[in-house]
């Protein structure tokens, strides 16, 4: 691969590469394409940081001012660096936007290393937008940097954002309101581990339809409460943080949800009681916050639920630990049709429960449900219950996927240990065949 050190050098040589690389329309710098680094290379470079800011900031620089091309779609900086490459930066941020980029993306968190306080950030100076013409700009991304308040509040210059991500950003609360209300064309907002000066904001937008909020928290490190979500055009909710059961919360479209709890009243009073209307489903809780659920509100609409259990290790002191309640979920929803289950760093039980007969579930039959995957199955009696159910109740289930393996809350990948997952397959492979199991050929174990 080329780096941008060569990239430029070739440039500076030839004419001819200098005009075919002022076609290029994407503009990307980091670690690998400026420094081509290896791994062992990354890791030299952290202990010389400070020296390798600078060099980084310059080489782009270089870059940019012998760039030649008129117009890019995108700019794009990873790289760990701060305040002390402002003006370098600021110059960047210019020259982006002059040549009418849709897209910035300045990830000043970098490769080298993940989170780290907020001193000597770079401050993202919404004043020089002003001086500049920013009708283009739709994308804008920014991590571990500081905003401040636009002189006399002025937030034209983003009026046509469309997409505004902040990972690890200060930013004041009372600024995040004023932006919300300016943007009219907003349609997603990221806010991940981003710190306010003493509370979180309240969302308000007529025009978000994809919010995700991630531990928001103070200048001090505790999270602070979501309150207020006013959002009439909002489809999709994504947030891990406190203050479920006491959020206020507009969202007459709702329609996808994701959320992290930790208390099983949070469950029935947050997500079944206020978002009627959901379609999808994802939620990520401890595996002892419920043992048992009885929900009254139905989820007409729901066709998809996702729910990743962290394992604890008080299951195993839980002599009537089940995972059954689930069932319910199906009682109350008519049109779910894909149910995926995560038990998250499964463990196999030594002293394993005998399989109970279980006759206090309501009888019901639900037709719509095709696919259930269990992840993080190893073959503990509460597991293989829990199938032994699921073919009873669920006639037209066409797969019911068993896998030692499991996906981490929000990611694709799979989890998956070769040597003790073989073992954990012969085990429900064992378990299965001592039981009565109706629908057997059903099962897939992968």
């Amino acid at each position: 691969m080329i780096t941008m050190k060569d990239l430029l050098k070739i440039s500076i040589l030839s004419k001819r590469w200098g005009e075919v690389w002022a076609l290029r329309r994407n503009l990307h710098f980091d670690t690998l394409n400026v420094f081509g680094d290896s791994d062992s290379s990354i890791i030299e470079r952290l202990v010389n940081l400070d020296n390798e800011r600078d060099e980084f900031a310059k080489r782009v620089d270089q870059f940019v001012k012998s760039f030649s091309g008129r117009v890019i779609d995108s700019f794009l900086v990873k790289f760990c660096l701060n305040g002390d490459q402002s003006t370098i930066i600021d110059r960047w941020i210019r020259f982006a936007i002059e040549r009418g980029a849709e897209r910035i993306d300045l990830l000043f968190g970098g490769v080298l290393y993940g989170y780290s306080h907020l001193r000597n950030c770079y401050k993202f100076p919404l004043d020089l937008l002003l001086e500049i013409n920013t009708l283009t700009l739709k994308h804008l991304r920014l991590q571990r940097c500081l905003i401040f308040h636009p002189t006399n509040y002025d937030f034209s210059p983003l009026k046509n954002l469309r997409f505004l991500s902040l990972s690890k950003v200060k930013v004041d609360e009372i600024l995040l309101e004023s932006l919300l209300s300016n943007c009219r064309l907003l349609e997603e907002l990221q806010l991940d581990a981003c710190q306010f000066e003493a509370s979180m904001p309240m969302i308000i937008s007529s025009s978000l339809i994809n919010l995700k909020i991630i531990y928001p928290h103070n200048r001090r490190m505790v999270e602070v409460e979501l309150t207020l979500v006013d959002c009439l055009k909002l489809t999709s909710l994504e947030y891990d943080g406190y203050g479920l059961n006491t959020m206020s919360i507009n969202t007459p479209a709702m329609k996808c949800i994701d959320f992290t709890i930790s208390y099983e009243d949070y469950l029935d009073i947050f997500a079944f009681s206020k978002f009627p209307q959901l379609e999808i489903m994802s939620i990520d809780m401890s595996s002892t916050v419920i043992t048992s659920l009885k929900i009254t509100q139905s989820l007409k609409y729901l066709k998809q639920f996702n729910l990743s259990l962290l394992w604890d290790g008080n299951i195993s002191k839980e002599a009537d630990y089940s995972l059954l309640w689930i069932l319910n979920i199906l009682q109350v929803s008519p049109l779910l049709h894909r149910l995926s289950i995560m038990l998250t760093n499964p463990k196999f039980l030594k002293n394993q429960k005998d399989i109970r007969d279980i006759e206090d579930i309501e009888a019901f039959s639900h037709d719509k449900v095709k696919v259930i995957e269990l992840g993080g199955c190893v073959g503990n009696w509460f597991e293989i219950e829990f199938v032994i159910n699921i073919l009873k109740y669920v006639p037209k289930l066409e797969q019911m996927v068993l896998n030692p393996g499991w996906k981490e809350h929000g990611t694709l990948d799979w989890v998956s240990e070769t040597v003790s997952f073989q073992s954990a397959r012969q085990r429900i492979s064992e378990k299965l065949q001592g039981e009565k199991v109706v629908g057997r050929e059903k099962i897939v174990l992968v």
